[in-house]
Parts: C-alpha cells; sequence; structure tokens
C-alpha cells in the first residue's frame, strides 16, 4: 500500500461514515497500538464503524485502493496481540460501536449480536428482561466481546463450553462488499437458520473463525438455560506425582456425567498463588523464578495444594445430587478434600468475611473473594476474577473494583495455549516441558489444564513479565516461541495463537495451507482483510 492509496482512502472514508469515525496514524497508534506481548506493531489509521452499511463502505473503498484492514471486536485480545493486525500497515477497524443486541428467541434459546455486545452487556440484558439464560463467560473479564472470542474458537467453563460450536449462524461482509448469509437464511428460512447450525450445502460459516477471510458483523449463539441448581466442586492433588491419577479420575467423571459437568480445570501451586498471594520478587532464585522450596513455603500458608481442581455440575436438584455422588465415588480415589459449594453459599462466606474486623483484608478474605468470584463465572455472570493475574509480575497492584485492562495499564502476558490429550502419561510429559522450558528463560511455569471433552485439554498458560523492562519482554517472547518449538517435537499443538507467531504457524506447500491461501485469493483477491492472520 502506497500513500497515496491511503490518503485518497482515508478522503473517501470520511465523506462515507464521517470524519469522527476516521483516526490517523498518530491517534490509531496511541488507540490501538500498544499490546500486553510486547511487540510493537506500525497502524496505518482506524475507523469506528456504527453501522453494517458503514463496514461495507469501508471495505468497498479499501477494495478499490487495495489498504489492508484488520477488523477488532473491542480489542481485548488479551495475551494474543491485543488490539494489534498481524502484519504492519494495517487498518484498524473497531467493530465496538456495531454495538447490539438485535434479537433473542427465548423459546429456541438464540441470542442474535454483534461484535461490540460484552459478555456484561448481553448479562445486563439478561437479567433486566428476567430471561433464565448463562452468558458464555471467559476469564478475559466483563468488557470483551461475544463474537470476538466465538470467532477465535475461545472456551468457558459453563455447559456450552465451545463457544464457537454454540454458534448457529452469522452474517459478514466479503471483500467486495457484499454481505455472506447462509443458503437457509437467503432462502427465508431465518428462524431455522438460527436454530440449526449446519444449514444446507457446504458449511461455509466455519471459514469465518480463525481466518481473514470476511469481517463478521452479527452472530447468533445459543445459550445455555439456567438450571434449578449450580454447584461447584474442588478438590486438591497433594503431590505432583499424583497428578496422573488425577487426571485418569476426571476423564472417567466427565464421561460418566456427561452434559452435567462442565469443564474440569486443574491448576497448578503457582497458577492458584498468582490468583491469590503477591508476587515476592525480592526472593526469587538464580534462574529468576521463585524457587520450589518457596512456593511449596507459600503453598502450605495459603493452603494451596500441588493441583487444585474445580468443577461445576449443572441440572434439577435430583440430577445434581446423583451428579454429587458420582463425582465423589470416581474422584475421592484419586484426590483430597473433596468439597462441593454453591455460589449462593460462597457469597456468603465472602459476606461473613468482609464483616469481621480481624478478617476483613487479610488471606482468608482474599480467598473467599476469589472462590466467590469463581463461583459466579460457572453461574454465567461475568467476573473479572481471572484478570488480576496479568498484573502478578507487572509491577502494578490494581485496586479492587477498579476495571481491569491489563495493556493500557502496562502488564506484560502472553498465552500459550496447546492442546493436551487426555492420557495420564502425556499430561505429565507436558508438564515437565513447560516446567523446564520456562525455567529456562526466567517465566513462572503457571499452568492451567481445562477439559474441552473427555479426550483432551486445552492448557492456558500465561506467561508474566514487567513489560517496562526490555529484557523480560524479550526473554518472555522467547520463551513463548521456544514452547511452540518444544511442544510441536512433543505433539502438543496450539488450538489458538498470538498475532505475532503466525509465520511459526503457517507452512507454505502444505495442502491446509495451501487450500487456506486458495480460498482466501478466491474470496478476497486483494488481500485487503487481516493479512497475514492464520494465513499465508
Amino acid at each position: 500500500m502506497d500513500a497515496e492509496s491511503l490518503s485518497l482512502a482515508m478522503w473517501a472514508w470520511r465523506g462515507r461514515i464521517g470524519e469522527p469515525a476516521v483516526l490517523d496514524a498518530a491517534s490509531a497508534q496511541q488507540c490501538y497500538g500498544v499490546c500486553t506481548t510486547g511487540i510493537e506493531r506500525v497502524i496505518a489509521a482506524a475507523l469506528r464503524p456504527a453501522s453494517l452499511d458503514d463496514v461495507r463502505a469501508i471495505v468497498e473503498i479499501a477494495g478499490d485502493r487495495a489498504v489492508p484492514l484488520y477488523p477488532i471486536s473491542t480489542g481485548n485480545n488479551w495475551g494474543y496481540g491485543t488490539a494489534n493486525p498481524a502484519r504492519d500497515g494495517c487498518v484498524v477497524v473497531d467493530l465496538s460501536g456495531l454495538g447490539r443486541i438485535v434479537e433473542i428467541d427465548p423459546d429456541l434459546g438464540v441470542v442474535t449480536v454483534e461484535p461490540g455486545v460484552t459478555q456484561q452487556k448481553l448479562s445486563d440484558y439478561l437479567d433486566e428482561n428476567n430471561l433464565p439464560f448463562l452468558v458464555p463467560v471467559t476469564g478475559a473479564g466483563p468488557h470483551c466481546s461475544l463474537v470476538g472470542n466465538a470467532l477465535e474458537r475461545g472456551y468457558g467453563i459453563t455447559p456450552y463450553a465451545d463457544h464457537f460450536a454454540a454458534v448457529t449462524a452469522l452474517e459478514a461482509v466479503l471483500a467486495d462488499g457484499r454481505v455472506y448469509r447462509s443458503a437457509l437464511s437467503e432462502l427465508g428460512g431465518k428462524q431455522a437458520d438460527r436454530a440449526y447450525k449446519w444449514g444446507i450445502g457446504p458449511y461455509l460459516d466455519g471459514l469465518f473463525a480463525q481466518s481473514g477471510f470476511a469481517i463478521v458483523t452479527q452472530m447468533t449463539i445459543a445459550l445455555a438455560p439456567r438450571p434449578q441448581r449450580i454447584q461447584a466442586f474442588l478438590f486438591a492433588v497433594d503431590l505432583d506425582a499424583d497428578l496422573e491419577a488425577a487426571v485418569a479420575a476426571v476423564q472417567r467423571a466427565l464421561r460418566r456425567l456427561g452434559g452435567v459437568s462442565g469443564s474440569i480445570n486443574l491448576m497448578n501451586a503457582r497458577r492458584v498463588l498468582a490468583m491469590t498471594a503477591p508476587y515476592p520478587g525480592d526472593r526469587l532464585g538464580a534462574d529468576g523464578i521463585l524457587p520450589a522450596s518457596l512456593v511449596a513455603e507459600l503453598a502450605a500458608q495459603n493452603r494451596v495444594a500441588a493441583w487444585t481442581g474445580f468443577g461445576a455440575l449443572y441440572g434439577d436438584k435430583g440430577v445434581v445430587k446423583a451428579a454429587r455422588y458420582a463425582i465423589r465415588k470416581i474422584l475421592r480415589p484419586a484426590v483430597k478434600r473433596l468439597r462441593f459449594v454453591t455460589p449462593e453459599a460462597a457469597a456468603a462466606i465472602e459476606r461473613w468475611c468482609d464483616r469481621l474486623p480481624g478478617v476483613r483484608g487479610g488471606r482468608l478474605a482474599r480467598r473467599a473473594r476469589t472462590l466467590s468470584a469463581a463461583l459466579q463465572l460457572v453461574a454465567g455472570r461475568p467476573s473479572q476474577v481471572a484478570l488480576p493475574l496479568a498484573y502478578w509480575r507487572a509491577g502494578v497492584i490494581p485496586r479492587p473494583g477498579d476495571a481491569l485492562d491489563p495493556a493500557a495499564d502496562g502488564c506484560g502476558l502472553i498465552w500459550y495455549s496447546p492442546l493436551v490429550p487426555m492420557l495420564p502419561a502425556r499430561v505429565g510429559r507436558y508438564v515437565q516441558m513447560v516446567n523446564d522450558t520456562c525455567a529456562r528463560h526466567g517465566i513462572e511455569p503457571l499452568i492451567t489444564l481445562t477439559s474441552l471433552s473427555d479426550r483432551c485439554f486445552d492448557s492456558s498458560v500465561p506467561l508474566l513479565f514487567d513489560r517496562r523492562d526490555a529484557a523480560a519482554t524479550r526473554r518472555a517472547q522467547a520463551c513463548y516461541m521456544a514452547l511452540l518449538e518444544a511442544g510441536k517435537e512433543e505433539g502438543f499443538l496450539p488450538y489458538r495463537i498470538g498475532v505475532q507467531a503466525m509465520d511459526w504457524l503457517v507452512r507454505r506447500g502444505l495442502p491446509c495451507w495451501d487450500m487456506a491461501a486458495a480460498l482466501k485469493s478466491a474470496i478476497d483477491p486483494r488481500g485487503i482483510i487481516s493479512p497475514g492472520r492464520y494465513g499465508p
């Protein structure tokens, strides 16, 4: 793209979508250039459309001038690129102004939303209209887009854990300005389209997840109904050596309980401590991370096990009661301190701790707040409970009640998110690989394993660092690439990836990527939408 093409496109955009909706390079860089990963992208400009017609105008003008666009939903893709494009020189298209909850069908249990609709906005809407559904929440926080997360194939811990699997229909603006809808919708079957994911003919909606094929402007999502009863369960694995037995038990529980149980999480001690205790940065070992002896000391002080398990049961009272019995029978031989708690009970414990002068502000109160907030998540209510994790090594301490923005607040965060087959020995090997690789780079190995099914975990490993420290930033970025390489050698491949690593992922000459390139060329011949994102 040359300067003249961009200048002419900017002039045309101002005429079509309005002067205030067009940001020059300096303003765009200031608004969208900051990233938790420490990468720096050159952003050519930014656009803030407010409607489908605005998006179509943007794309038509970009196509005429061969100006590359990079759409974002709310730009809160922390740890994977925030709002940054995969390539320099793109114009960011900020879709947060498309913020309508277009329609909800309580009988079918589906809602149609635009990219600017956040977890909190949907939660407020459901509460205001007394609609008994769970929000598809994530740990990224209340102000993140439902559409953006689903398109990245994100997941949560509620019954519909796979968020793209819950997408039944979508609308997208193609590179020539035309609007894509499925064949059922084009035949006049909008309601049938929203009720049935697969439509008829080739399944094309899937092309728009993890790709740069079009700009998605609307999405229909199936919502899990709010059950009569929600009950979380927690358990401990006291020794690292007992993890494999716990994994086998978790797999049996998932197979036995089917849709009654949501995802089950396993978190190592460092990960739990990052959520519950301040970082003792003055007691680091020679390798730049907390020594194992100190982790054991902190774990004992905070009553944290080598691994902590967390899951939830959903259903009628009788169903949950029976599932609780099954969980006890399956897990107790392999784990310790199995406990059940409802979100209401956890909230009551939090209130009790806050009212006692000798407890308020102490370790017990912090643990109660964390537990209560975590249970709000399993109850389908947006929460910031996981966001303070990003601040653990940042040299920044967020104040309780503040709206958190890890990128704006200077946090260093890169997510490593590989798929790990639910085979006990493979899980053990994976944990060893992460521990060894992180230690070599001075990064705390904070590991969570989240069940995507009874066959596979996704592991989320936050690489935390002080972004003000250039050397720490380089170590974290090097650690991420080393984890990708080590994981590739071992067969632990990522389910999603940061914008800085697209070139590592995409290998020309392989049939899968050649096919992706051919589709991209056919749909977007001038390569104007998200160049370099999940494709050559």
